[in-house]
């Protein structure tokens, strides 16, 4: 697949997950990120609404921080005539665990 670097926040990426048909995959495609902090990519495999896709920056960091960052796809269409899947993803964020959720419910308690 062609990697299209069209957008000036255009970025070489790897992403890897499970696809509609539940195998494994893993493709470099260019994760463009547009406005209002949304971001699309183009894929081979099809992949459903809802999935958790993990991204890594291939691009060389100076920090050296190109770990995989877990996304949900939000958009999947059609192929598209080069045989892409456009893709937006939001990112994950992690969820609180069960001692922080009490411990924010009990600080809110404090307070009133």
């Amino acid at each position: 697949m062609d990697l299209d670097m069209n957008f000036p926040d255009s970025y070489r990426v790897e992403v890897s997950g499970w696809d509609a048909k539940q195998n494994f995959f893993v493709e470099k495609t260019v994760l463009n990120w547009k406005p209002e902090d949304r971001k699309a990519i183009s894929l081979r495999s099809a992949i459903h609404v809802g999935t958790v896709v993990f991204v890594r920056l291939l691009q060389p960091a100076s920090n050296g921080s190109n770990f995989p960052i877990a996304y949900q796809v939000l958009t999947s269409g059609a192929k598209d005539e080069r045989g892409g899947i456009n893709v937006s993803l939001e990112r994950l964020r992690p969820r609180a665990t069960n001692r922080e959720a009490f411990a924010a419910d009990r600080m809110l308690v404090e307070v009133a």
